[in-house]
């Protein structure tokens, strides 16, 4: 085999690794290049190529696939640059996403923005002008399937023509209970070829098929607003990188839900997109920590702009059947990672009222980037914190392709944080460090304390650019049993690295709402269907049956809930045996998330909606390991003082180059170790170890 490659692009930096046959690791990192993103990409794997020794097109014409995870979609979103979208729904709905739900005005909040009541809003509206980009036309379908009023096909052409003079650049469709009955949106599709050949058009059907309009609609609104952007920016990184030799058909895209999808089909999902680039890190600690014993681990990853906690319990990554955006609900299956304004380039301020030291949500960004960065900011943020405290060597960052300017960071914080609140500069950068630091933390609590999980039965999984530092402070605060910084330099582009561990995936649904005891017959009918659905899907991906693996979901909730828990379903013929298998999950699950005895059997058990996640598995390099050296050490470089706010004070610190850092090391804290793209803490009182995979393994004795 050839070469792997795997680029995640987006934030400050876009991030490439490439594997050979035998799973070594070469790295490549560039600042990424936005609005476009197209030539950071290039800029990241030409990086990885010179540190092979090749040329990029020599790299590229033995390249076996290039895997690409991207926030383009994520930040079109964010910075309002989603194409100007119509939708066309059943008569009597078009305020559907103005009434959205009740929880809409609380989605995505933080807690301390929670307590902020005369702050709350319901969310921006997906497409602009409502009523001019929003049209109802004559039809309607019942909750059987049955077509009470057929489709008035003249009502539809009107509604195409509105939408076409309103400048529209795609159309999502949305009828009410067309997941039971598709051929209305069907045949709207076919009038909008008929009459705008040009414009895409999303049906709710075939993205979303479950009971729930609102959700429903918002997906199929979010993929038909992102359609243009999508295919814009993968058409354009096709073709530059077919430009530099990579063979068309071997470009394969990352989505939120885990696996991998074609270039071509993706530029028609692009909602799928959503969370593409933070997933890779969870599939990455999935597969390390599978090779490590480590099932239960909270993948952690400190980038420039976020900070992304996902989990993998039991070897599995965490998914969930619906996701936030900009406060809407979306049905939308994800890798269940949640995301703050909490990073490396998360600026610092003084509240002018309350006086209170403030950490992010703002992000300077990948331009103008820190201040310390000399690219223009202004404002101190959490890197500049660091490299006053002297955690990072401004002459070493990036491996010396980067010098940093101390001195303007250290004005910065002084004019900003230090002299309004009376205190020196490293001490304000403790303060800017501690915060932040309890931020994550706060989030890590939320994702498994709030969920029913114990963060002290788990490994934390440092990475990022920032996760190494910050993460030994913030995983130290929950008790975790171990702290990993996955193979000491290949942390700060784990997110990518993992990519490589991701299969061809899909996944199928629909609602089909049976109460218990459930029938044996109808829940295989309707598995069979969706599995039929999935089998296809893979074989026109070109995947042979050998190579493809399918998992069965159950969506299950009390009678009078709204809210559903996901549990798995036997594989196999299904019995009466297995159904009861399915009901006791779904209490079991019920009882971990809400507490013992919350279970109520009594209001009876609803199956609201089936899951089948369809696999092709593909060829993937193994993971190098080596028999740890008994007895080896290391000797640090150098040694200089560091700031460790736990101990209110600067201590003398060994400073050790990755040279050293053989398996079969150890060295206690304070310590830190200078990578080429990111900075290892190991904090007093804390032991670290290097495995044969080459991880730096951190523990609290």
């Amino acid at each position: 085999m050839g070469f792997f490659i795997q680029t995640d692009t987006g934030g400050t930096f876009t991030d490439t690794v490439v594997l050979d046959s035998d799973g070594a690791v070469t790295i490549g990192k560039r600042p990424s290049t936005p609005p476009e993103f197209v030539q950071g990409v290039v800029d990241s794997v030409s990086d990885a190529a010179a540190n092979l020794g090749r040329s990029l097109p020599d790299v590229l014409s033995e390249t076996e696939a290039f895997a690409y995870g991207t926030t383009i979609v994520t930040n079109a979103i964010t910075t309002g640059q989603a194409a100007n979208a119509g939708i066309i729904t059943t008569r009597g709905f078009a305020d559907t996403l103005s009434i959205a739900r009740a929880t809409s005005r609380t989605n995505g909040f933080s807690t301390e923005s929670l307590r902020k009541y005369a702050e709350r809003r319901k969310p921006d509206q997906l497409v602009p002008h409502t009523r001019r980009m929003i049209k109802e036309v004559s039809e309607r379908v019942d909750y059987k399937g049955s077509v009470i009023s057929p489709l008035d096909e003249q009502s539809v052409r009107t509604a195409i023509a509105e939408l076409v003079e309103a400048g529209v650049t795609a159309i999502a469709v949305c009828l009410l209970w067309s997941f039971r009955n598709d051929a209305h949106e069907k045949r709207v599709r076919e009038l909008v070829g008929e009459l705008a050949p040009d414009v895409p058009v999303t049906l709710s059907c075939e993205l979303a098929p479950k009971l729930g309009e609102y959700q429903r609609m918002a997906a199929t609104a979010y993929n038909a607003a992102m359609t243009p952007v999508a295919t814009e920016h993968i058409r354009r990184l096709e073709e530059t990188m077919a430009e530099v030799k990579l063979g068309r058909g071997r470009m394969l895209v990352m989505q939120g839900n885990g696996g991998l999808d074609r270039a071509a089909t993706v530029q028609q999902l692009p909602v799928n997109l959503i969370g593409s680039g933070p997933t890779g890190g969870v599939l990455g600690a999935q597969k390390l920590g599978e090779a490590m014993g480590m099932p239960n681990v909270i993948c952690t990853d400190v980038g420039g702009t976020t900070f992304d906690v996902g989990l993998v319990v039991d070897g599995s990554p965490v998914l969930t059947p619906t996701t936030i955006v900009h406060q809407h609900e979306l049905f939308l299956p994800v890798v269940d990672v949640v995301s703050i304004g909490a990073g490396g380039g998360s600026i610092a301020r003084v509240d002018a009222l309350s006086g209170r030291l403030t950490v992010g949500p703002e992000s300077a960004g990948a331009r103008p980037g820190p201040v310390c960065y000399a690219q223009g900011g202004e404002y101190p943020t959490v890197t500049d914190a660091d490299v006053i405290l002297g955690f990072i060597d401004p002459e070493t960052f990036l491996g010396g392709k980067m010098r940093l300017d101390v001195a303007s960071a250290r004005d910065a914080v002084d004019k900003h944080v230090a002299q309004p609140l009376g205190l020196s500069i490293e001490e304000a950068a403790a303060a800017i460090a501690e915060i932040a630091d309890h931020h994550m933390a706060d989030l890590v609590r939320q994702m498994t304390v709030e969920r029913g999980y114990d963060p002290r039965e788990f490994a934390v999984f440092l990475f990022g650019g920032g996760g190494p530092l910050h993460g030994t402070a913030y995983a130290a605060q929950l008790g975790a049993k171990s702290m990993v910084v996955p193979g000491g330099e290949l942390a700060s582009v784990f997110s990518a690295w993992g990519i490589a561990s991701a299969d061809i995936h899909h996944t199928h649904e629909l609602s089909h709402p049976v109460a218990a005891p459930f029938p044996v017959d109808e829940v295989a009918r309707v598995f069979a269907d969706l599995e039929q659905e999935a089998m296809e899907r893979l074989a026109g991906d070109g995947v042979p049956e050998k190579d493809r693996r399918l998992e069965r979901f159950a969506e299950l909730r009390y009678g009078t809930q709204v809210h559903e828990v996901t549990v798995p379903v036997p594989a196999g013929a299904l019995t009466e045996e297995s159904m009861a298998q399915v009901a006791q999950a779904f209490e079991d699950r019920y009882e971990q998330l809400f507490g013992k005895v919350s279970a109520f059997a009594a209001a009876g058990i609803e199956w609201m909606n089936f899951r089948v996640q369809a696999y092709g598995i593909r060829p993937k390099p193994g993971i190098k390991q080596v028999a740890p050296e008994p007895g080896a050490q290391a000797e640090p470089n150098r040694f200089r003082d560091v700031y460790w706010y736990e101990e209110r004070g600067s201590l003398r610190t060994a400073i050790y180059s990755p040279d050293g850092m053989v398996p079969g090391v150890s060295l206690s804290g304070p310590a830190v170790i200078e990578l080429p793209t990111t900075t290892v803490a190991v904090r007093p009182g804390q032991r670290l170890d290097v495995d044969g995979f080459g991880n730096y393994v951190i523990t609290v004795p």
